[in-house]
């Protein structure tokens, strides 16, 4: 493979601030992410560099891949084959998983909240957890004209080719309503956790304002003032927007109302017919435009932050929160700029960006068994285990999700605490742990501080065996709960069993979201492969060590 790093003193603005060759065309947006970013190739390969232009992996997946990438904020990166196979990489370009989705993708996928994948391929739209399980699958009937977009509630917006607006619920709860014509581009509205308001712009300027959160939604948008223009791109920031016109302008304008705000020129020129179509991105910075010819910064009134012309670009150009932009060329060397000295000041968890919001799975409202006399007989119990693992099994647990969560965690909850004795019968130990093991493949993070709970608290070791296997299939501890939990018993674990389970989850953790999480599971497999214990504990955190550190 050839490789070549050229630094070049930034200067004129339209000199790189370092060139790298790739061995291929960029065919998709590259996506910066964690001080790397990202480009998918045509040569059927991945390849990650870091801000500094240094070569971090390849990784090549053995066919050719559809455009399309998305990065999660512990560094993944999904993609997907032609083939309809959608996988999952994580920051050191390790294969963690595959899906099938029986067609490519058709459109890049969009992050949950906890984790989780809304995917589109084809006509259907699949919701994966972060480990790789299907939650569920909806059947579209038609290809979308435009893909996913996230919306404020933690769930997705598209449009399918027979102009209907789609919204979807992170359980698979649907909302829909049919369009006057096929949209140009569509912008959710709102706050987290407060949206269900669409902006709706098409090809001939006019727009109209959806709001899904009313009883009678169905009978269609509002319109509002129409623009002089033809929009080309949209982005949305709280409840206001801002358009790409046709002829390089920026609008921006209240979304609720579409009342101007002011107008700017982007200096970006209008693709051509072939050329890829232009982008606008809102964040906390500022507003940015990006089209094949160029890429422009603005502040959020208005005030022009930095321009760049861009040359024989093979795709759209990718902005970091770092405020370096990376652009793909023509000749397979990817640019990148220095453009901003300002980095975006996200709010924080203890192991990277905290999500915008939640779903409830990690405090779910009581399941309908709650007060039911029947509630804990064992033929109860065995029945309501089998019908959770069948869905699960078969990926249709759906709206169900809430309700299934909390069965499980009333049921290995119901231990030996004296309270909880007093309230309701003992329930089966194996009963508890066959509902740690489906509360795994439920899969939603939000769960894994009560599993720490468990692993911490209770007195039964099958039970917090359970518990630290089902965190490590999660894989993901955004809060640190678990591995607070694993660093505080692991000096005092006595059971074998415990401490096997404990050596797995925290190379699964580690694995999967890597640093800083690896610091804190490095030390624990190094406690856990000390001389003192067993030599089947020892021989599992050895090599849980090794899959970490090389």
């Amino acid at each position: 493979m050839f490789l070549l790093l050229l630094t070049i003193p930034a200067g004129a603005q339209n000199e790189p601030l370092w060139r790298l060759a790739l061995g291929g065309t960029v065919i998709g947006t590259p996506v910066a992410q964690g001080g790397s970013v990202a480009a998918v190739l045509d040569s059927g390969s991945l390849k990650t560099v870091s801000a500094q232009g240094r070569p971090l992996w390849t990784y090549a997946s053995q066919g050719r891949l559809t455009p399309f990438l998305t990065r999660s904020p512990e560094g993944h990166c999904y993609i997907g084959r032609t083939n309809g196979e959608f996988i999952a990489v994580n920051r050191v370009g390790r294969e963690l998983w595959r899906g099938n989705l029986r067609a490519p993708l058709s459109g890049p996928a969009v992050l949950g909240w906890d984790g989780r994948l809304f995917v589109p391929g084809g006509t259907w739209i699949h919701c994966f957890t972060a480990a790789g399980r299907l939650l569920w699958r909806r059947q579209l009937g038609l290809p979308p004209v435009i893909p996913p977009v996230p919306d404020q509630d933690g769930g997705v917006i598209l449009v399918l080719a027979n102009a209907a607006a789609l919204r979807l619920g992170p359980f698979g709860e649907a909302q829909s309503l049919y369009l006057s014509a096929l949209p140009r581009a569509v912008v959710p509205l709102g706050s987290p956790g407060n949206g269900g308001r669409l902006l709706i712009l098409y090809e001939n300027g006019g727009m109209e304002l959806a709001d899904f959160r009313s009883a009678d939604f169905s009978r269609g948008p509002r319109p509002l003032p129409r623009l002089e223009e033809r929009p080309l791109a949209a982005a949305g920031w709280g409840l206001d927007a801002a358009v790409l016109l046709e002829s390089g302008r920026i609008l921006a304008l209240k979304g609720l109302t579409g009342e101007p705000l002011w107008s700017a020129d982007s200096l970006v020129a209008v693709p051509g017919r072939n050329e890829p179509h232009p982008a606008l991105v809102w964040d906390e910075r500022g507003i940015y435009a990006f089209s094949a010819a160029g890429a422009s910064g603005f502040t959020r009134a208005g005030g022009l932050l930095w321009h760049l012309d861009l040359q024989d670009t093979s795709s759209l150009p990718g902005f970091g929160d770092d405020g370096i932009l990376y652009s793909g060329g023509a000749d397979w060397i990817l640019n990148a700029y220095k453009l901003e000295e300002r980095v975006r000041r996200l709010p924080y968890a203890m192991y990277g960006p905290a999500p915008e919001g939640n779903y409830g799975a990690g405090s779910p409202p009581p399941s309908s068994w709650t007060g039911n006399p029947m509630r804990w007989e064992e033929s109860v119990l065995e029945e309501q285990l089998r019908t959770i693992r069948g869905d699960l099994l078969q990926g249709r647990v759906g709206e169900r999700e809430l309700e299934y969560t909390a069965f499980l965690m009333e049921t290995i909850g119901a231990g030996g605490d004296p309270e909880s004795s007093r309230r309701r019968p003992l329930v089966q130990i194996s009963h508890r742990v066959r509902s740690l093991e489906l509360l795994a493949l439920m899969g939603s993070r939000d769960t894994v501080p009560f599993l720490a709970r468990i692993f911490r608290d209770d007195p039964e070791p099958a039970v917090r065996t359970a518990a630290a296997l089902a965190i490590g299939a999660i894989g993901q501890d955004k809060q640190g709960a678990a591995l607070d939990a694993f660093a505080g018993a692991v000096f005092s674990l006595r059971e074998e069993q415990v401490m096997t389970a404990v050596a797995f989850a925290a190379g699964a953790l580690g694995r999967f979201s890597g640093p800083p999480l690896n610091g804190t599971g490095i030390q624990i497999l190094s406690v856990l492969s000390g001389p003192d214990r067993p030599n089947q504990v020892r021989a599992l955190a050895k090599r849980e060590l090794e899959s970490l550190i090389k």
